[in-house]
């Protein structure tokens, strides 16, 4: 089943939300409570997946969380590898992230078309310039991106990503870039996301 886009995206958060709730069994009301969503939209937002945890006081958090996961992610691997482009400010930040803890995605590589930057640097996966990205990229069969680079990079970097074979990226620049169909882009901007809070 196709899941609409607005309710993948709150499924997703309905996920993360569940990865720290202690209790065993969640309501649609109390998710209203805790994220401001609709019983309703929760609810119908629910049926799209198949779930069969449904409980007279309300899911079981268990069940939901699993069927969450399967249902969103359908991870074939155990591991799923992802790389930063730009090891600026924002890509530093990357670095040694714990928020990909306890989760399928790893990142495995950083690259920069600064030299010095992935000599300096210090960080936990290797740090390359970007002339050996598409040899890195395929060699460590790298599915995701996070694009940190400056505004003037990034759609140059981007046809790099898509020429090395990567799925999708992740574009933290101002940039709307221009991919194939084929290749999904999530963009990240502060000012957008201030921008659509405004609208």
């Amino acid at each position: 089943m196709s899941i609409p886009e607005g309710s993948k995206r709150r499924l997703v958060l309905l996920e993360r939300l569940l990865s720290d709730y202690s209790e065993k069994t969640i309501t649609s009301q109390k998710i209203q409570q805790l994220t401001g969503w609709s019983s309703a939209v929760v609810r119908r937002d629910i049926l799209n997946i198949d779930v069969k945890c449904g409980a007279t006081n309300g899911y079981k958090v268990a069940e939901l969380k699993e069927a969450l996961v399967n249902q969103l992610y359908d991870f074939k691997d155990k591991e799923v590898k992802c790389c930063i482009v730009g090891l600026g400010k924002m890509g530093q930040r990357f670095l040694d992230t714990n928020e990909l803890y306890d989760s399928p995605f790893k990142i495995v590589a950083g690259f920069d078309s600064s030299v010095n930057k992935t000599e300096v640097l210090s960080s936990s996966f290797p740090l390359h310039p970007t002339p050996k990205m598409k040899q890195i990229i395929q060699e460590e069969k790298i599915s995701y991106a996070l694009l940190t680079v400056e505004s003037f990079e990034a759609q140059d970097m981007a046809n790099l990503l898509v020429e090395s074979g990567i799925k999708g990226i992740v574009n933290y620049t101002p940039c709307v870039l221009s991919v194939p169909e084929e290749v999904k882009v999530e963009n990240v901007s502060l000012l957008t996301a201030l921008y659509q809070l405004k609208a």
